[in-house]
């Protein structure tokens, strides 16, 4: 299905009275897709059966007709009921792949390259922050990771678990340079506001 932001994605679902189990969502936007699903579901259901031709009557004794048999109907699976939050994760991972699939050719270098401009920018606004007030924020770094993985996650298309992994280091090269400009050395304490930095921009890029 695709939503109303543009972007395409997939699913594997077992309706329920043609019906959706569970809520679906746009990977990249967020929008809630379950109506529109619903939608697709009740057109799938409502389209006519392809017919089956069956011969009836017997067969004129001077011809000889070879028929296969007709196919034996089985009776549908029982329809499967939502159960926990860990069954909508595999159909939503599907249409995670599916989401990175369908945007188009992506580049490795320009996620990058992507990171290290999230992470200028962050790292700008932390020290100007600094420079302007004369208070140091340390926490302000996660910032820098929110930046980082964003604009990897955006010059990339879409997401990658090298991304993330890149996005991370990047984000921590950023904001333990700019706090060792803003103090004139490491402080052992803004260790925490590194690690939130590299877990935000890794999530966002991943």
């Amino acid at each position: 299905m695709q939503c109303d932001c543009g972007q395409k994605f997939k699913f594997d679902v077992e309706p329920v009275n043609n019906q959706m189990p569970f809520p679906v969502t746009c990977p990249v936007c967020g929008a809630d897709g379950t109506s529109k699903a619903n939608g697709l579901l009740k057109a799938q259901a409502a389209a006519p059966p392809v017919p089956v031709a069956v011969a009836t009557g017997a067969a004129p004794a001077q011809l000889r007709i070879s028929a296969t048999a007709p196919p034996v109907a089985t009776a549908p699976p029982p329809p499967r009921m939502p159960t926990t939050a860990g069954v909508a994760r595999p159909a939503m991972a599907g249409a995670r792949v599916a989401a990175k699939d369908s945007s188009g050719p992506t580049n490795l270098g320009l996620g990058a390259l992507g990171a290290l401009i999230g992470a200028g920018v962050g790292s700008g606004l932390m020290y100007g922050f600094f420079a302007l007030t004369d208070i140091r924020f340390p926490l302000m770094g996660t910032g820098v990771g929110l930046l980082t993985g964003l604009g990897a996650r955006i010059l990339f298309r879409g997401t990658d678990s090298a991304l993330g992994a890149i996005s991370g280091g990047v984000a921590a090269v950023a904001v333990i340079g700019t706090l060792y400009v803003m103090y004139g050395e490491f402080p052992i304490m803004s260790i925490i506001s590194v690690l939130v930095s590299i877990s935000f921009a890794y999530k966002l890029a991943s």
